[in-house]
């Protein structure tokens, strides 16, 4: 019988009904055991790695200092989902810690997947496969402004492996503030990359993120900038009911059986066909956005797929 543990964030008001929970009743109904664990709480002792957290319910949850917290063991558990990295100064020690503890344990996406998909870097690394718009990425300020500046074309400026739409920046030629924006995503001192990537002008007409559980496409919405050029729901944009072609659907298929070879089971694709714009592996959402527009709870599907049940 599987026993499944969810690594998720410090508890914040932001997570309550979220995606992993609803995973996590479907879990429930099917028999299997769903354990919450803060990510931030890992510790290793005697060669074994734990971390606190709380078994699942479907209690609604309001504040997790309200549970008794208890340490686990990560040996007790027969699969481990990564649904957050949590803060990010320790990430790299949060990695190795889990790396030294995995056993004989499966993660749902790998941690080989988790590093690498999480960054926009690897979206470079197969052209046989999929598309990307042209990237460059440099702690040099000016370097990347020089390739913006020696362009016509206009550029998405951000960090490598940022997430919820925060610190990405439009820029075009000639604008006065394509320097200082890269300077400070550099940092003041240099030592921080940025990544620039060509503009897709069809985004405007919308970015489809695509759902892919077990190399399967499970669902898919379309999200539409509003007010500015961001396609991300917490940055203002829409979403929208939307189907896929049938050269998108076997597009979409085809990376998700290569991701699957990477370890990648439950993945998030943000596409402006045939542009891939990057890969979503930890947390990728969408659930409560698919049913408040069709009415389909995607949950079975994915837990189905996933083979975890």
């Amino acid at each position: 019988m599987s026993k499944i543990a969810f690594f998720i964030p410090n508890f914040e008001e932001s997570h309550i009904d979220s995606n992993y929970l609803r995973i996590a009743n479907e879990l429930n109904k099917r028999g299997v055991a769903v354990t919450l664990l803060l990510i931030d709480t890992l510790s290793l002792c005697k060669s074994q790695v734990f971390a606190e957290g709380w078994k699942y319910t479907q209690t609604p949850i309001t504040d997790h200092s309200r549970f008794n917290l208890k340490e686990f063991n990560l040996l007790e558990f027969t699969h481990l989902w990564v649904f957050s990295l949590g803060t990010k100064e320790s990430f790299l020690d949060k990695y190795q810690l889990l790396y030294t503890g995995k056993y004989d344990i499966h993660f749902v996406n790998s941690l080989e997947a988790i590093m690498h998909l999480k960054s926009k870097y690897f979206i470079t690394s197969n052209t046989k496969v999929f598309k990307h718009p042209e990237t460059h990425a440099s702690t040099k300020a000016d370097k990347l402004l020089k390739h913006v500046e020696s362009s016509e074309k206009a550029w998405i400026a951000k960090p490598p492996a940022g997430s919820l739409g925060r610190d990405v920046f439009l820029l075009r030629p000639g604008n006065s503030n394509n320097r200082a924006i890269l300077e400070n995503l550099c940092g003041r001192k240099g030592n921080q990359y940025a990544l620039i990537q060509e503009h897709i002008s069809a985004i405007e007409y919308g970015e489809k993120r695509v759902l892919i559980a077990g190399a399967k496409i499970v669902g898919q919405y379309k999200r539409l900038a509003s007010g500015d050029h961001r396609t991300n729901l917490l940055r203002g944009a829409t979403s929208q009911v939307c189907d896929l072609t049938p050269d998108e659907s076997a597009y979409c298929n085809e990376i998700g059986a290569w991701l699957q070879g990477m370890g990648a089971n439950y993945v998030g694709i943000d596409m402006v066909y045939p542009w891939i714009i990057e890969f979503n592996v930890v947390n990728p959402g969408g659930l409560m956005t698919i049913e408040e527009l069709t009415g389909e709870d995607l949950a079975p599907k994915i837990v189905k797929q996933l083979n975890l049940a």
